[in-house]
């Protein structure tokens, strides 16, 4: 993805620790990128690219939080 396509408050696919898994953007990082929760684990995560995102994610069901 490009920055442009990237909303803060949107569920998007992303590549963590190796796996791709459901992020909600919370907020822009002050240092760049972008600070997310993992909608499975329930961990903040920082994403410093656009390139980390896969798509967005639209199915409610996707990224209902198991923790």
């Amino acid at each position: 993805m490009k920055r442009a396509q990237v909303s803060v408050g949107k569920v998007y696919m992303v590549k963590v620790s190796g796996k791709v898994v459901p992020v909600k953007l919370e907020r822009e990082s002050v240092y760049g990128g972008w600070e997310g929760r993992n909608t499975i684990t329930g961990r903040s995560v920082r994403i410093k690219s656009a390139a980390k995102l896969r798509r967005e994610v639209f199915s409610p069901a996707v990224h209902q939080a198991v923790f």
